[in-house]
């Protein structure tokens, strides 16, 4: 997907579709791996320890955010005015890190309806990913004891 993007400019149709169908397996793959984590947890506690649980659950939640981070960078450069100023790659980790966190400082805010689903999505899973991972988290801790 990085090796799509142009580093300045407006991509093309093809390759925006191509980037998004790309991020969409990908991000789909990665909440399948996150669901799959939470069976295992949940059913195999020997399996898991805090210290593995907390490796899994660090990973994952990385892959959402570098994840959302290229859909949000693809848009702004797919779209021009996907959000109120013109975005980096560094920016849009920034905004998804942000919003992924429920802060929001609101500097970057978007402007079109791609860039909204986009921050609909991040807080969606944002809010999933930090409570599933808890409470799998918590879960196993309490079955150990």
């Amino acid at each position: 997907v990085y090796m799509a993007l142009p580093s300045e400019g407006v991509i093309s149709t093809e390759k925006f579709a191509c980037i998004l169908i790309n991020l969409c397996l990908c991000y789909y793959f990665t909440a399948k791996a996150m669901h799959l984590v939470l069976k295992e947890t949940l059913h195999q506690t020997t399996t898991f320890t805090h210290h593995n649980l907390w490796k899994v659950a660090l990973t994952l939640c990385m892959e959402f955010l570098v994840e959302l981070t290229f859909f949000c960078y693809s848009g702004a450069c797919y779209y021009e005015q996907a959000y109120n100023v013109p975005i980096t790659l560094f920016d849009a980790f920034y905004f998804v890190t942000i919003s992924f966190g429920t802060i929001g400082y609101g500097d970057i805010v978007p402007a079109c309806s791609y860039s909204k689903a986009i921050s609909i999505l991040i807080a969606f899973t944002s809010i999933t990913c930090l409570s599933v991972m808890l409470s799998s988290f918590f879960s196993a801790g309490t079955k150990k004891r």
